[in-house]
């Protein structure tokens, strides 16, 4: 979690060089890389739902454990925003691209007399961890991650077979991430109506907040050999994710009506949203997203699942490794 929490602020410091332009420049890379980020969310949402058993087995089969992992946003998009800065992109970045970090507690129990286990998860930054990591960075970050999941095995385990399920789940998720530009006070200058408009801002901070509302449906095959557990699944993420970015900050501007008009004029041209705290611009997705997934896990005394994510439309990456008791 720290080291993606320290690549987001690369990324951010780096969009901060963007406001030292026109706010146009800042728009079509934000929107780039936006977009595809608002994409990954819905896979980075279900994260901790999926483990490596297609079918846990009936009640009193159960499990409970922690799960962490990233989705990743495709290098090229962030490219886009150092590209618009003369700036190459950090290393850190150039193989993997964005780590979206998701961190939960993970259950499952099985139903009695049905073929069918149920899950929850939820995960959050404690108050006391998001003070820490202010004191110490001056970031302010959020965190929420919650879900639950049905399954039901459409085939059981046998010598031969491996067990085949099905499931649907509904997850949501909300984080924020803000950070000192270190530019100082600016003035921007958009085109309006009324010709050259300058915004002033004092002390600006670079915001990037996320949700993701979505409901999600899977194919998983499983097989168990001694103490291994391979699997393999299929997943298809559907419903609205959203992506806000811009400065926090005081702001001031020359607008001859006043920030309420200029708001007006903005969204009436596909501008940013504009208020006495500041202004961001927002990409919603809400384009369906099929992942395929697997991995294995390895069940001595507990379980450790170690699980590959991959998107091809976008070609976006995700990994999560899940520590649990199962019974």
């Amino acid at each position: 979690m720290k080291r993606s929490i320290t690549i987001a602020c690369i990324l951010l410091l780096a969009v901060s060089g963007a406001f030292a332009q026109q706010l146009e420049d800042f728009e079509t890379a934000f929107q780039d890389f936006a977009g595809d980020m608002a994409a990954t969310l819905a896979v980075n949402s279900t994260i901790g739902s999926n483990w490596s058993d297609a079918y846990i087995g009936g009640f009193p089969h159960f499990g409970a454990g922690l799960a962490v992992g990233a989705a990743f946003v495709n290098a090229d998009s962030a490219k886009t925003i150092f590209d618009a800065l003369d700036l190459t992109l950090p290393a850190e970045l150039e193989s993997l691209g964005v780590p979206i970090p998701a961190a939960v507690a993970t259950a499952k129990i099985g139903i009695p007399f049905l073929p069918i286990d149920v899950g929850v998860k939820a995960g959050y930054i404690p108050a006391s961890v998001g003070e820490a990591i202010n004191a110490s960075s001056g970031m302010s970050v959020d965190y929420t991650n919650i879900g639950i999941q049905v399954r039901y095995a459409v085939i059981k385990q046998n010598v031969i077979l491996p067990n085949i399920s099905i499931g649907a789940s509904y997850n949501y998720q909300k984080g924020s991430l803000k950070a000192p530009s270190g530019i100082g006070p600016q003035t921007f200058t958009i085109a309006t109506n009324e010709g050259d408009t300058e915004i002033y801002v004092s002390d600006p901070e670079v915001s990037l907040g996320w949700s993701s509302n979505v409901f999600d449906v899977t194919l998983q095959a499983s097989k168990k050999f001694l103490f291994i557990i391979p699997y393999l699944g299929a997943g298809y993420t559907f419903g609205s994710s959203k992506v806000d970015g811009g400065i926090a900050s005081t702001v001031g501007t020359n607008y001859s009506t006043d920030i309420t008009g200029l708001n007006a004029w903005s969204a009436a041209n596909g501008g940013p949203t504009i208020s006495d705290q500041g202004f961001t611009y927002t990409v919603d997705a809400t384009k369906p997203v099929f992942r395929v997934y697997g991995g294995l896990s390895l069940r001595i005394l507990v379980d450790l699942d170690l699980q590959a994510m991959y998107v091809p439309a976008t070609k976006s990456l995700g990994a999560s490794a899940t520590l649990r008791f199962q019974l």
